[in-house]
């Protein structure tokens, strides 16, 4: 999807759960030959000032963190703020997790197109594409604007 549908599909929603999926080959061992795919669908937020967050608020007021200054890379396109990154010629969509617990991720793996289980993908995967044990909360993400194949149910 390219920024304008994107946005279009998300304006006016701003704050409210919607269901996104996205889709990207995924981070392989050097010596890996097989096309292994992952493929992701989320509940997320979006059209949100990420400043505006309660955890960042209280953050700053209790001087757990610092103000909120510009993004740490790239910036937002004319037009788009608060949803589109520009950086490197890439469009990236600016994201925010689920605030309900029971509306995790759902992962799905491939290899060569064909569905698999994460135990046959395990051993081909860089330690940062692997599951965590832990996982730390993030206060927002973003995509490559590519990578979305669908918004909505």
């Amino acid at each position: 999807m390219d920024a304008n549908q994107i946005v279009s599909q998300l304006n006016g929603k701003a704050g409210q759960h919607v269901k996104v999926t996205w889709s990207r080959p995924a981070k392989t061992l050097k010596d890996c030959a097989l096309a292994i795919g992952k493929r992701t669908s989320a509940w997320v937020r979006s059209g949100i000032e990420f400043a505006n967050l309660a955890s960042v608020k209280d953050g700053v007021e209790s001087g757990e963190r610092e103000s909120v200054g510009k993004l740490p890379w790239g910036q937002w396109r004319e037009g788009f703020r608060p949803y589109i990154i520009d950086h490197k010629g890439a469009e990236y969509v600016r994201l925010y997790p689920s605030t309900f617990a029971n509306l995790g991720a759902e992962v799905e793996w491939t290899i060569g197109g064909q569905p698999a289980s994460y135990a046959e993908v395990e051993p081909y995967l860089l330690a940062s594409e692997k599951r965590k044990e832990e996982k730390e909360a993030v206060e927002c993400f973003t995509l490559k604007a590519e990578s979305i194949v669908s918004i909505g149910n």
